[in-house]
């Protein structure tokens, strides 16, 4: 058990310095692409709209989000917390991790005044593609 326990302390350590070596803290300035781009989405979600939701996304966020199950799949999170409020997200933090751009902010929405949004980017071909997307609450959480 000591053996398990030595190895499984050693793994996260060793984790913990691979991920801080290839990680790079961004500015604000630095993603000022993503602002845009995050509320085109959250403001998409409430409209129900998936052209408007699929303008800045990746291939794979496409696949994984089909226009035909696009009200389905963000449904549990609107009806836990509500509709995104339009300009209410404020910026958290950015960096860059392995060829990615993750930029955080914190927003509001109509059931639940302090969601954080996750957001990871790739550059692809030159463009800025979304290729992450996900949201934090204690009412996501079940608290």
């Amino acid at each position: 058990m000591k053996k398990v326990f030595v190895i499984l302390v050693v793994l996260i350590i060793t984790g913990v310095v691979l991920t801080g070596c290839s990680l790079k803290t961004l500015k604000e300035s630095d993603v000022s692409f993503a602002d845009a781009m995050i509320e085109n989405v959250l403001l998409a979600h409430n409209k129900q709209n998936y052209d408007m939701w699929a303008k800045d996304m990746s291939e794979e966020m496409l696949k994984a989000s089909p226009k035909d199950k696009f009200v389905e799949l963000f449904k549990t999170v609107s009806d836990k917390i509500g509709n995104y409020i339009p300009n209410s997200k404020t910026f958290l933090a950015a960096e860059e991790v392995g060829g990615k751009t993750v930029v955080q902010y914190m927003a509001k929405f109509t059931n639940e005044d302090s969601v954080k949004l996750t957001f990871s980017f790739k550059n692809i071909n030159g463009q800025n593609k979304i290729i992450g997307e996900f949201y934090d609450s204690q009412k996501l959480r079940g608290k």
